[in-house]
């Protein structure tokens, strides 16, 4: 992805030319990469998160923060999973380009697979056993 933006930066700078489907094709790629990175890091909380409040909550109302936390994070990540096969469905009537000849649905098609994929991982998380890692 970088080798493809650099090459795009210098081809054009250098030779006033540009690959056809440079600038989609990392557009694609960070997309790709944004979706699979998020998975990779609600794997194993690596997320960013806000933790202050359970520096001064106790372990037992913590947990349930966390749980609470796991729940709302499932929902609000099915929810985009949701609205994104509707875009994804917009985009196939609008036939909107993707890279080359393959439309951009199909790479788009990434956002709900991650979107689910972290919201079952969330799901059930909440109603796992809490690691003591996990609860701060």
């Amino acid at each position: 992805m970088l080798g493809v933006a650099v090459l795009q930066v210098v081809a054009r700078n250098v030779f006033s030319y540009g690959f056809a489907v440079g600038d989609e094709l990392v557009r694609m790629s960070v997309l790709w990469l944004t979706m699979v990175g998020a998975v990779v890091a609600t794997r194993d909380r690596k997320h960013i998160s806000i933790d202050v409040i359970e520096r001064f909550l106790p372990i037992r109302i913590n947990r349930l923060r966390l749980r609470v936390a796991d729940l709302l994070t499932a929902a609000i990540c099915a929810a985009i999973g949701y609205f994104a096969i509707d875009f994804i469905g917009w985009e196939i009537v609008d036939r909107t380009p993707g890279v080359g000849q393959v439309p951009a649905w199909i790479f788009e098609l990434i956002i709900p697979i991650c979107a689910f994929w972290m919201s079952l991982r969330y799901f059930f998380r909440s109603f796992l056993p809490i690691r003591e890692d996990d609860s701060g």
